[in-house]
């Protein structure tokens, strides 16, 4: 697992890319910027600065507001396939001039913290096809509509980058998602053009694995050495901005039992706690947000990859007894352990 893997959702790291089409395209439809923007901390300067950086909990909140703000109508799918490679800036013509898709597909993976992921996001192949898989992260949010929201977005967003890389030609043999059918669900197939499945277990966009082979329309040695090595140093850059915030989470994953308090982790880091608490502020957090997402992300990973019982994630993650988890993961998921699990 990448220290970029372990990305606290408070932390300012990520690219203004996903947010910009949604804040344009409801402002087409009389909703401001602003409003799309409201709650989030994210300025409407911010969309037009390229070394602006987010975190995802301020990309949930657009999503969220998003889902509040757009009309019954807007199809978010088509609204995904609308992104063009360009909106990724350097990442996108990575992609484009790529030696193959496959070698696209695998820098796609590698530098994925610059593309703002907002979904767990994987490609597997048995035979002739291959699939990517693609589930909304447990902790973006705990509304089923949001979470909907997120899968779609990405789905149209995959399927235009395929294009973009591939050509027009390129299709999906057959995608199924994992929640109901949507009203009006006859759009999905009007966007896609193959047969489609609801209410699978896992929402799948399946395709023939002979596309991986081929090159990029824009494949170009020299091109991609140039991009490659500028999308190298952004990542880097991400890996060294994670300031006071990206340094408590590192510290507190390595922590079993019990988390170290304020005024302790001052004394780790050689910093009052004075100044350790103002410096979370100005980061647009508070150390027990801090600890909590910790707790959240590490319980989430117990849960979904493990068979430990409640009684040893709560020892694990410094609760006094199963009970004190329960409660606090229905706060975090809005749901129980029980339930996250066997969803």
């Amino acid at each position: 697992m990448s220290e970029l893997e372990n990305i606290g959702l408070s932390e300012r790291v990520y690219p203004v890319y996903k947010i910009i089409p949604l804040t344009t395209h409801l402002e087409f439809l009389g909703v401001s910027k602003a409003d799309t923007l409201a709650g989030s901390g994210i300025s409407v300067a911010a969309l037009e600065d390229p070394y602006a950086l987010i975190s995802r909990r301020q990309v949930v909140t657009v999503f969220e507001n998003f889902v509040r703000l757009a009309p019954n109508h807007l199809s978010v799918l088509q609204l995904g396939t609308a992104f063009r490679l360009t909106d990724y800036g350097f990442y996108g013509y990575a992609l484009l001039s790529s030696a193959t898709v496959r070698s696209a597909v695998e820098f796609a993976l590698t530098y994925r913290e610059l593309a703002t992921p907002i979904v767990e996001l994987n490609l597997v192949e048995s035979g002739d096809e291959a699939a990517w898989l693609i589930a909304s992260f447990p902790e973006n949010s705990a509304d089923a509509a949001v979470q909907r929201f997120v899968v779609e977005y990405q789905s149209g967003i995959m399927f235009a980058l395929h294009k973009w890389v591939s050509g027009n030609d390129f299709k999906f043999r057959s995608v199924q998602f994992a929640y109901p059918a949507p009203v009006g669900a006859s759009h999905y197939h009007a966007v896609f053009g193959c047969p489609i499945t609801f209410d699978a277990p896992t929402t799948e966009l399946r395709f023939e694995a002979a596309w991986l082979e081929r090159p990029p329309l824009g494949a170009n040695p020299l091109t991609y050495q140039l991009v490659e090595k500028t999308c190298r140093e952004m990542l880097e850059r991400i890996g060294s901005a994670r300031g006071t915030i990206g340094e408590i989470s590192r510290r507190l994953l390595l922590q079993t039992g019990r988390f170290a308090k304020l005024d302790e982790m001052a004394d780790q880091l050689s910093l009052h706690p004075r100044t350790l608490r103002r410096n979370i502020h100005n980061e647009g957090s508070t150390y027990q947000t801090i600890v909590d997402e910790v707790r959240f992300k590490l319980a989430v990973t117990y849960l979904t990859r493990t068979e430990m019982t409640h009684e040893a994630i709560a020892e694990r993650l410094g609760f006094s007894d199963s009970s004190s988890f329960r409660r606090a993961f229905k706060r975090w998921a809005k749901q129980s352990p029980n339930s996250f699990r066997n969803n």
